[in-house]
């Protein structure tokens, strides 16, 4: 897939050779946001297939499957996002809610096309995708990674401990206090049950991968 614009071999011409390689890095980044554009998938039916290919060629599964999720896509969440360039999907992620943590979402399947790494889409797509997210009152963003810590924390995420994604998140433990001598005669029938105590938002996770915030 061709993601270089077509105009950058002007810039690379023998008029551009004095300029240093910090300006022609801003001025390929300029190019690339207006060529690139971030929209929710089901704005775009036409790209579920492309999208599904995408996806499919990081992380493979059935058709089936992946189509299913990408058709679950709306504006009250999930949501899944789509980097195109010149119209052709070159980037994905999903949006969810965080269940039990107000203003809160979790960014998964985020990816780029291997034709078009290393080239500065996939810090596109994760600033679309804040921007995105600011506008419907997100404040924190969560996501989690193996390997890839360094790009994540060059886009302003920091390591934080894991959370539960289960709707069945918050975890009822119920606890029998002791009565002392004088407790007990006060009753004169049984006591009333206890109340329930409810564990943190951050319940134990075993997980080999890292987790990350960002706040808006």
């Amino acid at each position: 897939m061709q993601c270089e614009n077509k105009y950058m071999s002007s810039i690379l011409s023998k008029d551009s050779v004095g300029i240093f390689t910090h300006g022609i890095n801003i001025i390929r980044n300029m190019m690339k946001n207006n060529s690139c554009k971030i929209i929710p998938v089901h704005e775009r039916p036409d790209l579920l297939i492309d999208c599904c290919k995408l996806i499919n060629s990081e992380w493979p599964s059935s058709d089936t499957r992946r189509l299913r999720t990408l058709s679950m896509s709306c504006d009250s969440f999930p949501t899944c996002l789509v980097l195109l360039n010149n119209d052709n999907v070159i980037g994905h992620c999903k949006i969810s809610l965080v269940p039990n943590l107000n203003d809160s979402c979790f960014i998964e399947s985020v990816v780029i096309d291997f034709g078009c790494r290393s080239q500065g889409f996939g810090s596109i797509l994760m600033k679309g995708t804040e921007d995105y997210v600011r506008h419907k009152g997100i404040k924190n963003v969560y996501l989690s990674t193996k390997g890839q810590e360094k790009f994540y924390e060059k886009n302003g995420y920091s390591i934080c401990e894991p959370i539960n994604m289960w709707d069945n998140r918050t975890e009822i433990i119920s606890t029998n206090p002791v009565l002392t001598n004088k407790q007990t005669q006060i009753f004169s029938g049984p006591p009333p049950p206890p109340m329930p105590k409810y564990s943190s938002t951050y319940s134990p996770i075993i997980t080999s991968k890292t987790y990350m915030i960002k706040q808006l």
